[in-house]
């Protein structure tokens, strides 16, 4: 079914995306920062998951990560064609490749905390706990318009593919949003 289902790389300017990915950039000097966007056409089965938040079960999700169209947007990242999933947990609605689904109402807070925070080197670059807020807000605007009856968030501590050092600053977050059937990747690692 994950090969079936048609995934268009979407490009979309925004100046409040531009200013997560270099802010979190200049945090993560020895790692970095990105974002990958994509429509997902309509497809029967994967619809009958997603309208019942159930993309992580047998490693949907991890299945979609490494489609084609994925790797090659975010390439930089190296994320393997291989499945790597575990049959024994291919049923799990809590965990898939280091992916748990999130209550899409924190997403600005964890945003604006891995801008807060920072890397391993924050305190040259650091910016207080509200500017952190407003760009997070401003990035959940741009992305979904605020919509978050309309979205379903997955995110990862875990290094899901050897671009991650798998350390304390690794962060995935993926949007789906399910009135505009995009997927919004942000990838976020860095080292000391």
């Amino acid at each position: 079914m994950c090969k079936e289902i048609a995934l268009e790389p979407l490009t979309i300017q925004s100046e409040a995306i531009s200013k997560i990915l270099e802010r979190l950039r200049v945090t993560h000097s020895n790692g970095g920062a990105f974002i990958a966007t994509f429509k997902i056409a309509e497809n029967e089965v994967f619809d009958w998951f997603a309208s019942r938040n159930r993309i992580l079960e047998y490693d949907i999700l991890s299945r979609l990560l490494r489609r084609e169209e994925v790797r090659s947007q975010l390439s930089e990242i190296s994320i393997s064609d291989a499945f790597a999933g575990n049959v024994a947990e291919a049923c799990s609605i809590t965990n898939s490749d280091g992916f748990s689904f999130d209550n899409p109402f924190l997403l600005d807070g964890q945003l604006a905390q891995h801008l807060f925070a920072g890397g391993a080197y924050p305190y040259a670059t650091k910016i207080d706990g509200k500017t952190a807020m407003q760009l997070a807000a401003d990035y959940c605007e741009a992305i979904f318009n605020r919509r978050y009856e309309d979205v379903r968030l997955y995110t990862s501590y875990e290094a899901w593919s050897p671009w991650f050092f798998g350390i304390a600053w690794d962060w995935s977050s993926i949007v789906f949003d399910r009135r505009n059937r995009t997927f919004w990747i942000l990838v976020v690692t860095g080292t000391d």
